[in-house]
């Protein structure tokens, strides 16, 4: 990973987003979106106007996932530094995560279509279509390399960078932009608002008294290069993809097995193909949503893979400070993993007060943690109908593995 890009409700910007999650900052407040109003509990993630006002530049049919997505490729795209006529463009691939793509332009023109006194544009359901960030970034930077889209909810854009750096290593292209972004929705937020999933004051992963998840919306964007390319131009390395596993629970539409087995296979999955042993990992960026079930079924996942390890692990959930960002999840959560491995920190989990007897290990309270010796970082990312990846990333410089 040569170039990062990102942006949520902590803000804009790699390094600020950084020290912001490292202080343990929250920004959540209520989601002033149109139709919010309907929910009695609307607190939320939002990015702020400001932020995306940055996009003013792009045409007026381009959506809210559109923009966020545009705002963190740039960033990435400038972070990578690229020099001219490196690659040809047929050589860089697009590979997309999404969740409920332009859903809250689609909301809007559902909302007009039979009212006779307004008029909605059909462009409003333009980026509808799962592939629509893919096609957007693709089209709008002039990157003709293989272009692919994956929807598996929460994991989708985890699993395309999983599946971009396979393709690096398999010659299909020799760079990747690996994009996840999400826009908040009423669909969205109904849904996990019907489930009882929403907080209603805090978020707290891992504690005794959670009580659900904040949903947020951003995007992180992430360039991915063969190991010699990005040597041989001197760039900045921040991680390499050592490995990556990818299972399914087969359990329940959005409840995780109870014994987190899916999440124990992917995560055995990652280590089996690196090489490397449990010991060997020195962080773990959860899932940790902040509900009950889904905190206590990935500890006893991490407690079966690690089994005495887990005692010493570093392990949090930056979810908490930008909320579940859906789609756009597994691209931000890798964004924080690699500057989590590249600093040598390890950032904290915010709102972790009353430690649960059922969740023992350390999941970092308060403030992040120094790391010198890291090596070795974990991205756990476990999605409705039990669609679990966990991401290995190194940082060893050997670059004996592809990407």
């Amino acid at each position: 990973m040569t170039g990062l890009g990102i942006i949520c409700c902590l803000g804009q910007g790699v390094n600020k987003v950084w020290s912001r999650v490292m202080a343990g900052d929250t920004d959540f407040r209520e989601i002033s979106l149109p139709g919010f109003d309907q929910f009695q509990n609307r607190i939320g993630g939002q990015v702020a106007d400001d932020l995306l006002a940055q996009a003013s530049s792009l045409a007026p049919h381009v959506s809210r996932h559109e923009r966020l997505g545009w705002l963190a490729a740039t960033e990435a795209l400038a972070d990578a530094a690229w020099p001219a006529g490196l690659y040809q463009n047929h050589e860089i691939g697009v590979a997309a995560g999404i969740g409920a793509a332009g859903m809250l332009e689609a909301e809007e023109w559902v909302a007009h279509r039979d009212d006779p006194h307004t008029f909605t544009p059909a462009w409003k359901l333009h980026s509808y279509p799962a592939s629509s960030l893919a096609d957007f970034l693709a089209t709008t930077f002039a990157f003709s390399g293989p272009r692919f889209s994956i929807a598996t909810a929460c994991s989708s854009s985890a699993t395309s960078l999983g599946f971009a750096a396979d393709a690096i290593r398999k010659g299909r292209a020799k760079t990747f932009m690996v994009a996840g972004a999400e826009g908040l929705s009423r669909l969205t937020y109904g849904g996990f608002h019907s489930l009882h999933s929403i907080a209603p004051e805090r978020c707290q992963p891992f504690d005794k008294n959670r009580k659900g998840i904040f949903l947020g919306e951003g995007a992180g964007v992430l360039i991915l290069e063969g190991w010699q390319e990005a040597k041989a131009r001197g760039a900045t390395i921040y991680g390499e993809v050592l490995s990556w596993g990818l299972s399914s629970d087969a359990h329940h539409m959005t409840a995780p097995h109870p014994e987190g087995s899916g999440a124990v296979q992917a995560m055995q999955q990652a280590l089996t193909r690196a090489g490397l042993e449990p010991r060997d990992i020195d962080y773990i960026n959860l899932h940790g949503t902040g509900t009950l079930h889904n905190d206590l079924a990935e500890s006893k996942a991490v407690e079966r893979v690690f089994g005495r390890h887990a005692d010493t692990l570093c392990l949090s959930s930056t979810k908490s400070m930008t909320g579940h960002c859906l789609g756009a999840a597994g691209a931000i959560e890798s964004v924080f993993s690699l500057l989590a491995l590249h600093h040598k920190q390890a950032p904290p989990t915010a709102g972790l007060e009353t430690p649960d007897d059922q969740c023992p290990f350390n999941y970092l309270p308060g403030s992040g943690k120094p790391m010198p010796t890291m090596k070795y970082v974990m991205n756990n990312v476990l999605a409705f109908g039990g669609n679990n990846v966990a991401l290995l990333f190194g940082g060893d410089g050997e670059g004996n593995h592809g990407a």
